[in-house]
């Protein structure tokens, strides 16, 4: 079976063309992964960033995301047969760093990580939604926006931005988010309706225009929480703050976000998008398994709108 691979942390990850084909056991099913998309995850993983913090049982396969068919079923599977057309995403550590989606076969458990593919999206675009679509949705449950509200996103052109984005202007809420000039179209496509000069001082800017401050902030781009804190200074007394990168640190109002691929949240997902609520950008697909590595130095190297697709054919 052809996969992805990270081999060990002193190796680039490559192709390999000889890993065995999984076979489900009798709870899970088999897919034939067709589409995915390259997550954060992925570069830390290839990077070695987890290693101090999870075991990796080599070869590591990476990604995350996936769409596909279902090959085969286990002898207790009921809620899913052979050619249904499914998502979801794999956690990066179940319980070591192994597994992943870049490769022809996965299998996942009936009852977790799997999902019917929303019925309104191609398997390319449902790809390349499951991390980065669950992760707006729950940093939106945090922030908890009513209409009226004035959000700042910061990282608003990624992939988790452009979600997050889409749901914030859904709930009513005012959108400020830095962009280059060249992203303002965009921006404003998705429901920005405030684009800030991305290199300017966005806290004083938001302050000049928002001398009250901002009642909600979604910080997509601090690793740490000095810099989600320096942005926070823009909230309101009470204000909410989310960190999808573990910055947001403890107190009233903040919450650190993570993606919870549960078939609950990959149901709710789909709705969202078949009711128009979401669209998925995707930027640029890479076609063909072999140009994973292609995709994932794009992804650390270039400015994003959107997503990175990868079509595993």
């Amino acid at each position: 079976m052809k996969a992805f691979t990270l081999d060990g942390f002193d190796t680039p990850p490559g192709l390999r063309e000889d890993l065995p084909a999984p076979a489900p056991a009798d709870n899970e099913v088999l897919v034939r992964v067709l589409a995915s998309s390259v997550n954060g995850v992925d570069g830390a993983t290839a990077a070695g960033v987890l290693k101090a913090m999870f075991e990796h049982e080599f070869p590591v396969v990476l990604g995350r995301d996936y769409a596909g068919v279902v090959e085969r079923v286990g002898s207790r599977v009921t809620r899913y047969a052979e050619g249904d057309e499914v998502y979801g995403a794999l956690m990066h550590a179940n319980p070591t760093v192994h597994d992943g989606s870049w490769a022809e076969l996965i299998v996942v458990p009936e009852d977790d990580f799997v999902a019917r593919k929303p019925a309104g999206l191609e398997l390319a675009a449902a790809g390349a939604v499951p991390l980065a679509g669950i992760t707006a949705m729950l940093a939106l449950d945090a922030l908890d926006l009513s209409e009226g509200d004035t959000i700042l996103v910061m990282g608003a052109s990624g992939g988790v931005g452009s979600f997050a984005v889409q749901l914030a202007a859904h709930a009513g809420a005012t959108v400020i988010a830095p962009g280059f000039p060249e992203d303002e179209d965009y921006l404003r496509g998705l429901g920005v309706d405030e684009v800030l000069e991305r290199g300017d001082d966005i806290v004083r800017v938001v302050r000049e225009r928002h001398p009250d401050g901002v009642d909600a902030l979604l910080d997509l781009v601090s690793y740490a929480p000095e810099g989600f804190d320096a942005h926070a200074t823009v909230l309101k007394p009470g204000g909410r703050g989310a960190s999808a990168l573990r910055a947001a640190g403890d107190g009233p109002g903040r919450t650190n976000v993570m993606a919870v691929p549960s078939p609950e949240n990959l149901g709710r997902l789909g709705r969202l998008v078949d009711a128009g609520t979401l669209r998925v950008p995707i930027q640029s697909t890479y076609g063909g398994l072999d140009r994973a590595g292609e995709a994932l130095r794009a992804f650390g190297t270039t400015h994003t709108r959107g997503k990175l697709g990868i079509r595993m054919t």
